[in-house]
């Protein structure tokens, strides 16, 4: 989802925590960022903790990781989202 209607305050931090993106999400878009950063061919698949990657997932990861900066932005009021 990239939003949602909320119609009281106390909405607010529930939905921020289930539709925010998980620590191990966020690990696993990092790791996928890094091991696409140290290869020599990132058109092609490649291992990432033992499971395979393809270019697709990193477009995922860098979609998830923008994501969590701007959540983390927005929840501590820095006008520009942290990576």
């Amino acid at each position: 989802f990239d939003g949602k209607t909320l119609i009281h305050p106390a909405q607010i931090e529930p939905t921020n925590r289930i539709f925010s993106p998980s620590e191990e999400e966020i690990e696993w878009a990092r790791a996928v960022v890094a091991a696409f950063s140290q290869t020599k061919d990132p058109k092609g698949a490649i291992a990432v903790e033992g499971v395979m990657a393809e270019p697709m997932h990193l477009d995922l990861a860098r979609a998830l990781l923008e994501q969590a900066g701007e959540i983390e932005a927005r929840q501590s009021g820095d006008a520009e989202p942290v990576r």
